[in-house]
């Protein structure tokens, strides 16, 4: 028998037959399937794009919260010396009076020219009018302002002053409200729970600093239509914030040209209510009667402080806007207190802190459970110390009854 060749042995393997192999476990039989598409992969220029384009959103949100933040800090400050500089208005006066309605026609001349002054700088003064649709929008919060101011003096000629300051607090409450209802704002049940913790914590702090007389006794006339009036005004308090809101970030027109718009809508506002009233016959030779360094300042403040409400509005809401305004009081009466103007008591102190807790309430922090999370942390912190303490003692009590030892083990 003829011995078998290499390649004849290796041919009689029992694997090397083509209907004997067999097939791999992980492979299979339909060659489509075999071969696995290979995942893209975006090349290194891309991705890192696309970090530097997310590293620039996340700086750009965090940029937007700080100057939200100084923005409405700056509006507390704002209200707080306007209410001070008014008062040291009137207590500088002298045996002249000055007019509060020209005052407010003052104070929207003053933003107006600022509001023009700024457009220049930002070369868009053309804009201002170009649109007489979007002009005519502003007329509606300067309307509704104008008989909001008209439904305040109505209800103060009906209502004592601490039923006229407590009510006329509803404001907050309707301006979150008409945010919803308008501008589809959702808020919470939390957030619901704050706006009337601030309600009511605004309103003791507001009657705390009420002199006896200034509540000494109600009006004559008939209570309703006092409660009928203030109601009237906050809710058109909260109608004409949250349109003038829905203006400024509904449209692509610049926020000083809205500004602009709004203060000459007011000007003729003003100067009609002027001479539609008692003091009719002001005239340019006594219209800046009894004006004064504070008042120039006070006037000038307000204007600025219209500005930054606009602001405020435009890069938050008309809720924080209320919140800034709440806060801007109890600063107000502090510094009321300090300058001996004032005292404090009870109500304020319980008002205080109804504001402060609401505060937090509407940025989702309970400050019960912060405060006891913060007084649980310092005293796990002594405690740490402590047995820190503890271990430092007997380690060196160990050290010291080591050296005391060796020297007694030579003796020996």
């Amino acid at each position: 028998m003829p011995a078998l060749r290499d390649e004849d042995s290796l041919n009689c393997r029992p694997d090397s037959s083509p209907m004997l192999r067999t097939v791999p476990r992980n492979s299979s039989p339909n060659p489509r399937a075999a071969v696995r598409p290979e995942k893209p992969t975006l090349p290194s220029s891309l991705s890192q794009s696309d970090d530097k384009v997310q590293a620039k959103l996340t700086a750009g949100a965090r940029n937007d919260s700080r100057l939200k933040m100084f923005v409405l800090i700056f509006l507390v400050v704002q209200n707080s010396a306007a209410s001070l500089l008014m008062r040291q208005s009137r207590i500088q006066q002298g045996d002249v009076m000055w007019n509060p309605q020209t005052g407010v026609i003052v104070q929207e001349l003053i933003k107006a020219v600022s509001c023009v002054c700024l457009l220049i700088f930002d070369g868009e003064l053309s804009l201002a009018f170009k649109d007489k649709k979007e002009a005519l929008k502003t007329s509606i919060p300067a309307i509704l302002y104008l008989i909001q101011n008209n439904m305040q003096y109505i209800s103060v000629s009906y209502l004592d002053a601490t039923t006229y300051a407590v009510l006329y607090q509803l404001k907050i409450i309707s301006a979150a409200t008409m945010s919803v209802m308008l501008l589809g704002k959702e808020l919470n049940v939390m957030q619901w729970v704050s706006l009337v913790t601030l309600t009511v914590g605004v309103a003791c702090v507001v009657v705390s600093q009420m002199r006896p007389s200034q509540d000494s006794g109600k009006a004559e006339g008939s209570m309703a239509v006092g409660i009928t009036a203030v109601l009237v005004a906050c809710l058109l308090s909260g109608l004409a914030g949250v349109s003038f809101e829905k203006l400024l970030k509904g449209s692509t027109l610049p926020l000083w040209a809205r500004n602009l718009q709004l203060a000459l809508y007011s000007v003729v506002v003003g100067l009609c209510s002027l001479w539609s009233s008692d003091s009719g016959n002001v005239g340019f030779s006594n219209f800046f009667q009894g004006y004064n360094s504070y008042v120039w300042l006070s006037l000038m403040n307000n204007a600025f402080g219209g500005l930054l409400i606009a602001v405020v509005i435009k890069r938050a809401d008309n809720i924080l806007k209320n919140f800034s305004t709440s806060l801007s009081i109890i600063l107000t009466a502090i510094v009321s207190v300090v300058m001996g103007d004032s005292s404090f008591n009870v109500l304020f102190v319980g008002g205080g802190v109804l504001v402060i807790y609401a505060v937090f309430l509407y940025g989702g922090i309970d400050p019960t459970s912060a405060l006891r999370r913060l007084l649980q942390g310092s005293a796990n912190a002594k405690l740490e110390k402590e047995d820190a303490r503890r271990g430092e003692t007997q380690m060196e009590n160990v050290a010291s009854n080591s050296r005391v030892s060796v020297p007694l083990k030579k003796a020996a």
